[in-house]
């Protein structure tokens, strides 16, 4: 009974000596596993803020600001139209001044905003394509082919009919510009919530 004490007493003194340093290790590597994912989400949440910052968001504004004044655009033209036609019908003498005007501001939004605009836009794809999630990748040579089709109609390097034909249109950038706003919402709520 004595050796059964002795051996538990010595049992216990053992166990004593033991705990505190492997509690202090368990407490160790348990602080360093939550801090190495404490820093994986840190570096999960820069790349996203990089995303937003240098890819979304640029592209997403200048999107915005050409559709902004596009619209207005259609809004001027709109009542333009509606009012010359209102004047013909009450025999208004008209000047044609106003419409070749309202065409050659057009015309020179065109070609000194928008499209210095999409060219910057492709140029942000390009630049940062690493920043785009897969599913906006996918539309990368639709933005190429609208900003090359412009480029080749400005310098007179493809025709009318060869234009129809392909089809180019800003419609097939709509799909674009809806991942934009769709991804951008996205990586903001994922930085939201961490």
């Amino acid at each position: 009974m004595i050796y059964l004490n002795n051996i538990m007493k010595e049992l216990f003194d053992t166990i004593k000596f033991i705990i505190p340093p492997l509690a202090t290790l368990l407490a160790g590597y348990i602080g360093v596993r939550y801090g190495l994912k404490q820093v994986k989400i840190e570096k999960h949440l820069e790349f996203i803020e990089k995303q937003l910052k240098e890819f979304y968001s640029p592209l997403l504004g200048k999107r915005k600001y050409i559709r902004a004044k596009s619209e207005f655009r259609l809004k001027v033209e709109t009542i333009s139209g509606r009012q010359w036609k209102e004047n013909a019908e009450k025999g208004i003498q008209q000047s044609i001044e106003s419409v070749d005007n309202e065409i050659k501001y057009n015309n020179r939004q065109l070609n000194e905003e928008f499209l210095p605009m999409y060219r910057e836009m492709l140029i942000i794809f390009k630049d940062n394509y690493w920043l785009a999630e897969p599913e906006t990748r996918e539309f990368y040579n639709e933005l190429v082919e609208y900003v090359e089709g412009w480029n080749r109609w400005k310098e007179k390097g493809v025709t009318a009919e060869t234009m129809k034909e392909i089809g180019h249109s800003e419609e097939k950038l709509k799909p674009f510009y809806e991942e934009l706003d769709k991804r951008t919402d996205i990586l903001r709520k994922e930085i939201s919530q961490k």
